[in-house]
């Protein structure tokens, strides 16, 4: 069996890292690890020496994802490149098998694994992990759905087409997209398991939300309806909460309830506000 590069990127991630990197020493395909430390000050720098000696340094303020994506194609060998965050924990040793195995035909260019919340994660961001990814039934709703957190991409498409350097957000959405629209297939991998999650304050889901809204605006085309306050922001929120509600009617959670409105004001708010940035860097 061939090993299989894996690319890490990292930054402040203890402990979560530790137990990333002990899950993914468990995998049955045999593998190398390259890693890039967005300067961590918490310890992650040094549990990822305990792994590996091919550690690349990204100085504090200088982290451009697409830049670094591509400095980690240009790192690594091999047709496939398996991209691991560095909180995101294997949970069976097969997850690398199943992402390679994701590539048996050459139309494909990249592939992405499923996420599941940790036993910590809110309930209504479980809710969101869990609609995203699962058996991958919604994905197929939505125009288009893709994750680097654990991935893998085809070097031979990469090269024709590498990652945008002047977008900080959605960098993998865009070059998955930009990869379909030249005939190129993009694959959800569902036995590629891994926990991964996020409790975000209202503060940071707004960030979140506003830097994905301006992305967005910018790397798809739009209709003016799209586009509409209604269709793209007021649509998707009562459709947010009635299904939150019914969530946390079947779950007896009466605080997430009432929590939903706030949580999803939030992502409307930053990515209507993201969406306008990035529409008018757009056409100015």
């Amino acid at each position: 069996m061939n090993p299989v590069c894996v690319a890490m990127r990292a930054h402040n991630d203890m402990p979560l890292v530790a137990e990333t990197l002990r899950s993914l020493a468990t995998q049955r395909r045999p593998f190398t690890l390259v890693a890039f430390d967005n300067a961590s000050t918490d310890g992650t720098l040094e549990e990822i020496r305990k792994h590996t000696g091919r550690i690349q340094h990204v100085p504090a303020g200088a982290y451009v994802p697409g830049r670094v994506l591509n400095q980690a194609m240009a790192a690594t060998e091999g047709e496939v490149v398996v991209f691991l965050n560095s909180d995101c924990t294997p949970q069976n040793d097969s997850m690398l098998d199943a992402l390679v195995a994701g590539f048996a035909d050459d139309k494909v260019a990249a592939v992405f694994g499923r996420q599941m919340p940790r036993p910590d994660c809110r309930a209504l961001m479980a809710k969101d992990t869990d609609d995203t990814y699962g058996d991958g039934a919604r994905q197929r709703f939505w125009r288009h759905c893709f994750s680097m957190a654990v991935s893998g991409i085809r070097r031979t498409v990469w090269e024709k087409m590498p990652f945008q350097e002047d977008l900080q957000y959605s960098e993998d959405i865009d070059w998955t997209w930009r990869a379909r629209q030249r005939g190129y297939e993009i694959r959800y991998v569902p036995d590629a398991i891994a926990m991964h999650s996020h409790n975000y304050t209202l503060r940071q889901y707004y960030k979140r939300h506003f830097g994905e809204g301006r992305a967005e605006a910018q790397i798809f085309a739009w209709t003016p309806w799209e586009r509409s306050l209604v269709r793209y922001s007021l649509m998707p929120y009562v459709r947010q909460v009635a299904s939150d509600w019914k969530y946390c009617a079947a779950k007896l959670r009466v605080d997430e309830a009432l929590y939903s409105p706030l949580l999803r004001m939030a992502q409307l708010a930053g990515r209507r506000r993201g969406f306008s940035t990035g529409w008018r860097e757009l056409n100015r």
